[in-house]
């Protein structure tokens, strides 16, 4: 079986789990219910998410916004407050929906495109100003990252930015557990709850 082929089986795995979570990833994301770490882990993530957001107003996402891998919209909010446009990419039509609630509950008037696709078999019909991405990064394989970087290259305009944000390791042993073992190569195996 070649590096590819496994990858692309993780990738199909990976987005069966976030499509099976997608309303559980706000709670992750927000430290809620059984994703309570404590006060002191959650004053630490909550102050380095703020960090974050302090940084993306500094970086001023102004003009057409592409998002990738855009999630539940807990970060498309963000980049409405700058943009004035945002294409919202996303390959779970679960996510997609939360996200589309989310905005419309912010009564955000910055015109989103929604478009449901695999991030690594799409090609932009458009170029932009501003690439955005949270926590995806980490889940590029390998021999999927150059192509990856050509996709946000192919994407920006000239004089274009990126913003990136990512996790660099599970936070708590407990966190670590959940996800389940890690394999020594660059994937993590983790199990729905509902599993």
């Amino acid at each position: 079986m070649t590096s590819g082929s496994v990858d692309d089986d993780l990738l199909r795995d990976q987005l069966a789990y976030y499509r099976a979570r997608a309303r559980e990833y706000d709670e992750w994301f927000l430290r809620k219910g059984n994703h309570d770490q404590g006060p002191e882990r959650n004053r630490r993530w909550f102050s380095e998410l703020n960090q974050v957001r302090k940084e993306l107003d500094r970086f001023a996402p102004v003009g057409d916004v592409l998002e990738l891998a855009c999630g539940t919209g807990l970060w498309t909010v963000e980049l409405a407050r700058h943009a004035s446009a945002i294409t919202a990419v996303d390959a779970s039509p679960e996510v997609l929906d939360i996200n589309r609630s989310r905005l419309e509950e912010a009564r955000s008037e910055v015109p989103v495109r929604y478009l449901q696709t695999d991030l690594f078999d799409w090609r932009p019909d458009d170029s932009y100003d501003v690439v955005f991405f949270g926590f995806w990064l980490s889940h590029v394989p390998p021999h999927r990252f150059e192509a990856f970087w050509h996709l946000v290259r192919s994407a920006l305009r000239p004089g274009g930015r990126i913003f990136f944000v990512d996790s660099l390791r599970a936070e708590t042993w407990a966190e670590k557990e959940r996800l389940g073992r890690a394999p020594r190569d660059h994937t993590t195996l983790r199990a729905c709850a509902n599993r």
